[in-house]
Formats: structure tokens, C-alpha cells, sequence
């Protein structure tokens, strides 16, 4: 379908009134009042029908007026001719004026209504409302050419269309049926013809979106048209009667999860151009004004792309908001929280107040605390952020099983993870995830030095079975020392896991976990960038104070000793360059060849030479010392440095 108008002789867009169309339930009125509400200079035109003072006997013409009697065709193209023309001979009533349905939709309604009246084609119906609009011709080419027109389609598929428009209908019928896909091919025909500037595929998005595609398109022909900052936001709506715990909510998603905490009583009155929100019973206009309030304070704070907002209670200004945010907003009605007895809470600072009068934010008094119903609100309400936080920050990818022998393991292991696998899934299935991690997963197992590490996901029920089963198949192992890390689903989606996993699930895509077994459908979180960073902070802390515990020791384990030099390697260089180094020998060449430690050569394997390993411990600890200190020195070990100095 192209989308572009052939060249034609028009004046330029930014002269031209902005005309939005569209079949019915397809959001254009909601589109205009954003962005009505968002650039002042813009101003919407009454509706054609009240143009015409025949209309009222045709009213419901883009649904309905194939029905009328004893109106023909013709008629019905006079008095939708007239109160087009009608409309585009007002004065312009704002420096950027709008309408509702631009000129072509009066040819694609005309021809949609021919269509169904007369049972013909879309070439024919189009033929027969051409000749019936002939006497306006001239007037209606020319009020064309002032226009520049976006259409917004439910489906690039006619019949697609159609039935989304069907479904979104108080009443359908088999009439509006006929009439829906008729004025679909319509449009589509015009598309075709470059009657449109642009046009705009809805589907399922949630109308955010496509306000943010349509003031792209607006953006760069008329320039005072803002970009709308909201596409990329997410939103949680907290409400509840709950002040309390409404404020837990919104301080654990500020301080914890990076959101940015906005008061909604402020946000509805953040447009200086519109007066101050009236108290209304109408869900929609409160959600609406809240989304421009949004959209003002995100593109002031453009780096924002998260925010909650309090308080939000009426539910049917939720279901409204999500109308407009799809996916991308949440709500939370908490639960009360019972207050500490022992230590009260400091005084929140409370949600960020938008007072134009004020340069600084106004912050609201807190709340009185309230008694909690249950014995673990506070616990369970944080569980609950992290779940909607981490739901729409993570990525999650399909789990596809692999066999054993890809693995390439000794003979002995392939042996025991077939019969896991075997036991644990059939006759029924205790597990929804039977999986190998670590140096099994990437294929660089070294027998009588790495381990087996498998992870489990079930449910806590299982652990007797689990149990049982491992006890059963220890003999197996043939001495291979195996670990089982079982985590339970909402584990896995509040993001209560350690950070070993953590890091092999971000690099699952990567080989760091090899699925032997996994229930229909399930599918793994990917951590985002912010929360992969700040493990792997907490990793590389707990990983310098088991080196320090190690170099401490007369006889330091070897193997604990290298691989905390391996993770923290792996940890710095992360860090510093995004470079990814899995295997723990890699990691450490990596490292060396990044700030060598006095000799030429890299250090080779040395996991099973203590002296060597020693020293590149201390090289590794000395350099993420540095990087602490307040003015950074040089931090290349010493070349007679065993390890066993001050660390």
C-alpha cells in the first residue's frame, strides 16, 4: 500500500488545515483531543454536520444512512457536499486548525453508502458517487488542496479492518457489516490514489502510540506541534484508600526501581493554557488530562522512562488510562501496612508536585499510618513492585530444549541427566524447567575440576520429590560434585534470584543455559541493562572479600581462589567495556592482556599452580582497589607480590 501522495500542486503542509479520518471506533476523536490539549495553537472545527441544516434528517451518515428512505443518492451528495464545502469555508479559528474527516472521506462514505444500496463493486460505487458529487467538483478539488490529510486505519487488510471496526461497535449488524467493509475498500482505494498524506495503521496499539506517529508526522510540518514523550514510558498507577501504604508504594518504586514519583492532582492541572481540571464525573477527560500532564512533565525530563503516579483510585479511570498506555501501565491498589513498632519510618518526602508558581517541587504532608490486615503487607507489597517493575523492564525469551548429548559431556553425566530428566518429568511432571548451567552449558566442562551446576524451576511441594530422586542418582555422578539451584516461578518474576543467575539468565541467548526440559510455553526473563549492572556491583564486592579470605589462608583452595579471580575479571571487564568473557580462563587473558602483570606472555592456565594463581588474584584485587580510591594511582601489581602482603 503506498502511503505517500503522488507530486501534485498544493501549497505547502504547514499552510494547509491538518484533517484526521478514518472509519468509525478508530480514535480519531481521542487522537484530536490530545493533541488539541497538548499545543495550544491548535484548534478542532465543529463536526461537518453542523454545517448543514438538512443533516439532522441524515444523521449517522458514516454508520447509518444507507438506511434512510427515500433519499437518494443524489440527495445524499448534496448534503454531504454542501456541509463539507460548508465547513471549509469557515474562518480559521487558531493558527493550526484541525478537522475531523477530511475531504476524501466524503467520496469514500458516499461511494461505501452506493455499495451497499446498489450491491456493486468498489470501481462502480466509487464511478456512481464521483458523477454524484460532479456539480461540486471544482469547489470540492480546491478545498482539497487546503488540507493535509492523515488517515488512521484499523488494518492495512480491508476486510481486517473492517471486522476490528465491527468488533469495537455498540451494535453491529449485518447492515453495518456490509457498510464497514465497503468503506474500508474505499479507503484503501483512496490510499492508493495519494488522497492522503499519511496514513496510519492502529491495530491493537494503545492510542499513546499513535498520538506519538502522528506528532512525529506533525513535528516536522509544523513545527510548534510537540513530539509526544510518552512512547517509551511506563506507568504505574498506584490507588487504593490506603494513604500509607499508597506512599510505601510509591517511595519503594522510586528508590528502588528508578521510578520517578508524580502527584496526579498536579498533573491534571499542568497545562498553563487550559483552565484548572474541573470536578467531573467523565473517567475519560480525568484520564486524558493526566496523560497530557505526563506528556509535559516526560518531555521536560527526558531522560525519565518510568513513573507512578498517586492517587489514582477511581477504577474507571485506570481502565481509561489503559486504554491509552496499553501494556504499559500498571496498577497497584496495596494493601495496608501495618507501621514498625520498634523503628517508625522517617517522614516520606512524598510525590513530585508540578507548581508552575514554584521553582522547586511542592512535596504533600505524610500520611497518618493505618493498621495492616495481614502479617506481611509491607513484604508482599514489594514482591508485588518488583513483579510489575521487572514485568515490563525484562525482555523474555522462549525456552528451547536441547538434547544431552550436545553437551559433549563425559559418558557418566550424560547418563545422569538422562535419568533426571526421566524421572523428573514422566509420569507427570514435577518440574517446569530442568536446565544446565555453568561450563556444562558452554561446553568447556573440565573433568575433575569444574562441577555440574543444574537449575530447576518448581514448586515448593516438589522439593520430597526432588530430594528423593537426587539421592537415587547420586551414584551416578561417579564423584562429580553437582549442584541443583531449584527456584520456584514467582521467584523467577519478582527477580528474587541470586546473582550468578542473574547473569546467566541475561546471557541465556548466549549458550549460558542449556534447557534439557521445559513446560509448553514457558519462557525465561532477560534482566534489563540497570538491574544487570547493579548485580554485578554486588557480585564483584562479594567476590573481592572471598579473594581477600583466600590470600588470608596458609593453604588457600586453589580452585575457590581461582574462580573469585575469574569472576571478578570477568565482573571489571563488564563493567568497563561491555565485553562478555564467559569461561573463566578467557577472562583472565582478557585481563592480563588489558593491564599485564609485568611479563610478556599471558599467564597461561594457571588453576592448578598456586603461585601463579596468587599473584594474578592479587593483580586482579589490586586493580579493582583502585578503581575505589579517591584519586586513582597505577594500580600493576608488584612482580614479587606472592599474595600473601597486606590485601
Amino acid at each position: 500500500m503506498s502511503l505517500n501522495p503522488p507530486t501534485e500542486d498544493r501549497p505547502p503542509a504547514a499552510h494547509r488545515v491538518i484533517a484526521l479520518s478514518g472509519p468509525a471506533h478508530v480514535g480519531k476523536d481521542t487522537q484530536l483531543r490530545l493533541l488539541a490539549r497538548r499545543t495550544p495553537q491548535v484548534e478542532v472545527a465543529a463536526r461537518t454536520e453542523a454545517h448543514a441544516p438538512r443533516w439532522p434528517a441524515l444523521r449517522g451518515t458514516e454508520r447509518t444512512g444507507w438506511r434512510l428512505e427515500g433519499a437518494s443518492n443524489q440527495q445524499l451528495a448534496d448534503v454531504l457536499a454542501a456541509s463539507f464545502l460548508a465547513r471549509a469555508r469557515q474562518p480559521r479559528a487558531g493558527d493550526l486548525p484541525c478537522v475531523r474527516q477530511g475531504l476524501p472521506m466524503l467520496e469514500a462514505m458516499l461511494a461505501a453508502v452506493v455499495a451497499v444500496r446498489e450491491h456493486c463493486g468498489p470501481g462502480r460505487a466509487a464511478h456512481e458517487a464521483r458523477m454524484a458529487l460532479a456539480p461540486y467538483r471544482t469547489a470540492l478539488r480546491a478545498a482539497e488542496k487546503g488540507e493535509y490529510g492523515i488517515v488512521l486505519l484499523h488494518d492495512e487488510d480491508p476486510a481486517l479492518g473492517a471486522a476490528r471496526a465491527l468488533a469495537r461497535s455498540p451494535a453491529p449488524d449485518s447492515l453495518l457489516e456490509n457498510y464497514q467493509q465497503r468503506l474500508h475498500e474505499q479507503i484503501n482505494r483512496l490510499i492508493e490514489e495519494g488522497r492522503f498524506g499519511t496514513a496510519v495503521v492502529v491495530g491493537d496499539r494503545p492510542a499513546v502510540d499513535i498520538q506519538h506517529e502522528l506528532r512525529q508526522t506533525l513535528h516536522r510540518l509544523y513545527p510548534a506541534v510537540p513530539e509526544c514523550a510518552l512512547s517509551r514510558v511506563r506507568v504505574v498507577a498506584l490507588g487504593g484508600d490506603c494513604d500509607q501504604a499508597r506512599d510505601a508504594a510509591g517511595e519503594y518504586l522510586r528508590t528502588r526501581r528508578g521510578y520517578a514519583r508524580l502527584d496526579a492532582g498536579h498533573l491534571t492541572d499542568a497545562a498553563p493554557h487550559l483552565p484548572a481540571a474541573p470536578d467531573t464525573d467523565d473517567p475519560a477527560v480525568r484520564a486524558e488530562r493526566l496523560t497530557d500532564g505526563l506528556d509535559r512533565y516526560c518531555a521536560a525530563h527526558p531522560f525519565l522512562d518510568r513513573v507512578s503516579v498517586e492517587p489514582v483510585r477511581d477504577r474507571a479511570t485506570i481502565e481509561e488510562l489503559r486504554k491509552l498506555f496499553g501494556d504499559r501501565l500498571r496498577a497497584v491498589h496495596p494493601d495496608p501496612v501495618r507501621p514498625d513498632p520498634v523503628r517508625p519510618e522517617p517522614a516520606h518526602p512524598g510525590p513530585v508536585r508540578l507548581d508552575p508558581a514554584h521553582p522547586s517541587p511542592v512535596r504533600p504532608d505524610p500520611a497518618p499510618p493505618e493498621a495492616a490486615p495481614s502479617p506481611w503487607p509491607r513484604l508482599s507489597l514489594q514482591r508485588r513492585l518488583d513483579r510489575l517493575a521487572f514485568a515490563a523492564a525484562w525482555t523474555f525469551r522462549p525456552v528451547r530444549p536441547v538434547s544431552v548429548h550436545s553437551l559433549g559431556l563425559p559418558p557418566c553425566l550424560g547418563q545422569y541427566l538422562r535419568d533426571l530428566r526421566e524421572r523428573l518429568t514422566r509420569p507427570t511432571a514435577a518440574v517446569d524447567l530442568l536446565a544446565v548451567t555453568g561450563s556444562a552449558a558452554r561446553a568447556t566442562y573440565r573433568h575433575g575440576w569444574s562441577d555440574l551446576d543444574v537449575l530447576v524451576l518448581a514448586e515448593q511441594d516438589e522439593l520430597p520429590r526432588l530430594r528423593q530422586v537426587r539421592a537415587e542418582l547420586e551414584p551416578v555422578l561417579d564423584g562429580v560434585r553437582m549442584t541443583m539451584t531449584v527456584l520456584t516461578e514467582d521467584e523467577f518474576r519478582t527477580g528474587a534470584l541470586p546473582p550468578r543467575l542473574l547473569h546467566v539468565l541475561t546471557l541465556s541467548g548466549a549458550g549460558a543455559i542449556a534447557p534439557l526440559w521445559c513446560a509448553p510455553g514457558l519462557t525465561l526473563p532477560v534482566p534489563d541493562a540497570v538491574t544487570y549492572a547493579d548485580v554485578s556491583v554486588r557480585d564483584g564486592v562479594q567476590a573481592a572479600v572471598t579473594l581477600r579470605k583466600q590470600l588470608l589462608l596458609g593453604e588457600p583452595d586453589l580452585r575457590v581462589l581461582y574462580k573469585a579471580t575469574a569472576l571478578l575479571a570477568k565482573i571489571m571487564l563488564r563493567m568497563e567495556s561491555g565485553a562478555e568473557h564467559p569461561a573463566d580462563g578467557e577472562a583472565i587473558t582478557a585481563f592480563h592482556h588489558r593491564h599485564p602483570d609485568g611479563r610478556a606472555d599471558a599467564p597461561g592456565d594457571v588453576r592448578h599452580d598456586r603461585a601463579g594463581t596468587e599473584r594474578m588474584a592479587a593483580a586482579v584485587l589490586r586493580d579493582w582497589l583502585a578503581t575505589l580510591a579517591t584519586q586513582p594511582t597505577p594500580a600493576s601489581p608488584r612482580p614479587e607480590d606472592t599474595g600473601h602482603g597486606p590485601a
